[in-house]
């Protein structure tokens, strides 16, 4: 049985983790919304500034890891992951604030790209910060179980910012839309970040990081370390990290677009099944996760990453050209292989890590993959199938970042399955 601390913690890394990735979704669920908004000036760009601003907001959450990485390995998870809820809800509130173009002029779609910046910095040391808090708080014998709750606490972020602002379509139409009703879900997450910050400012420090500090085995510079002893794994970790990108993006968040603007199917069916599909893989990452504590991380990953390596294009070609129940099928199944690779990816990622670098190594190993590979491969596939005019380009992409984490699964040695113990007890 969990202590009424560790279930603290736990809650806390998880309510913080579903806000920050409310809050972070938000924008691309309004894009198309903005794009009349603050970019009026422009009306044949206009979609498309508002997209590259959503896009910029990846590409600051390198950033976000250093920062909040050096403090976290530095001055404590707990100060690092208060602070990055904080300056979200900061960045939020500011968005919900923000003038429109016909108030302020140029100012509005600068101060929302600034805005928009602030968002990519703080989420950048939220995901892999949240787990360091859980797995040096809880036994280390139930690390995969509790890991995979960060995976499923951000699904569930990106499904409550789709229903906050379905709700808000279905009852604010016009004008009032556009002036107050988007506003209203920005000011919302506000208060539910304040209230997280309090929460995580309330819970005690992880066991391993104070331990760390009486030992005096505090890394003073550990972006430096990294780079200097640890490059070999973050390029290990980096390609790992790869194909949870490329499922997270295309699949997840990107799938709803092509399925209605690329294979011109129904919006109302593309939606519907895609909230189905996250529920399930809500459920599937805890499982995977959990099962990862009784047979092991490396054989679930690879039965996953082999299994996209020979069905991402085929599962492809059949929701491209397959039935509506044909398409369900595939979906399924995809989500069933994705969830046996992610449920176990940040358990096997925390035991290959030291644990004084392990904020920043693993911050940024993750925000790099999602940057660089997670925030374009939208942009990519849709430009491939307009040059190819292949419908399943998607499925051979993903099936490459299988064949990469597939590698490096392989040639990863085994590791001590409980390296917290030895600094906790």
């Amino acid at each position: 049985m969990l202590s009424k601390d560790q279930k603290k913690v736990i809650f806390s890394a998880c309510i913080g983790t579903i806000l920050e990735w409310y809050d972070f979704s938000l924008y691309a669920f309004l894009a198309g919304l903005f794009s009349k908004i603050f970019f009026r000036a422009l009306p044949n760009r206009s979609l498309l500034l508002s997209y590259s601003i959503f896009a910029i907001g990846y590409l600051a959450r390198p950033f976000g890891a250093v920062l909040f990485g050096y403090l976290g390995d530095t001055q404590g998870r707990k100060k690092a992951l208060s602070l990055s809820v904080l300056l979200m809800a900061i960045a939020t509130c500011g968005m919900g604030l923000l003038p429109d173009y016909v108030a302020i002029g140029i100012s509005a779609p600068i101060l929302l790209l600034f805005f928009r910046l602030l968002q990519g910095i703080a989420v950048g040391g939220e995901a892999f910060g949240s787990a360091c808090f859980i797995v040096e708080s809880i036994p280390s014998y139930r690390t995969g179980t509790f890991s995979s709750l960060i995976w499923a606490s951000s699904v569930i972020g990106l499904l409550l910012g789709s229903l906050i602002v379905f709700i808000l379509f279905v009852f604010f139409q016009g004008p009032l839309l556009y002036h107050v009703g988007w506003r209203l879900a920005f000011l919302v997450a506000t208060v539910s970040g304040l209230i997280a910050y309090y929460i995580r400012k309330q819970t005690a420090e992880t066991p391993a990081f104070k331990k760390l500090c009486d030992r005096c085995l505090i890394e003073k510079f550990p972006i430096k370390t990294i780079f200097f002893m640890y490059k070999q794994l973050v390029g290990q970790l980096i390609g790992l990290y790869i194909l949870s990108a490329l499922i997270t993006s295309l699949f997840f968040i990107f799938m709803p677009v092509y399925f209605t603007d690329v294979l011109g199917r129904s919006r109302i069916h593309a939606h519907a099944l895609n909230t189905m599909i996250l529920v399930l893989l809500i459920v599937l990452d805890i499982f995977f996760g959990w099962f990862s504590d009784k047979v092991g991380r490396k054989i679930l990953m690879l039965i996953g990453a082999i299994g996209l390596i020979c069905l991402s294009y085929p599962l492809y070609e059949v929701i491209a050209r397959g039935s509506f129940f044909e398409v369900i099928i595939a979906q399924i199944t995809f989500t069933i292989f994705a969830a046996s690779f992610q449920g176990p990816l940040m358990a096997l990622t925390l035991d290959l890590l030291p644990i004084s670098i392990r904020y920043s190594l693993g911050s940024i190993s993750y925000n790099l993959a999602y940057s660089i590979f997670g925030g374009t491969a939208p942009m990519l596939v849709i430009y491939l199938i307009s040059k190819t005019s292949n419908l399943a380009i998607p499925g051979l992409y993903l099936m490459i970042g299988a064949i990469v984490a597939a590698v490096i699964l392989i040639s990863v040695k085994k590791t001590d399955r409980y390296p917290v113990s030895s600094i906790q007890n």
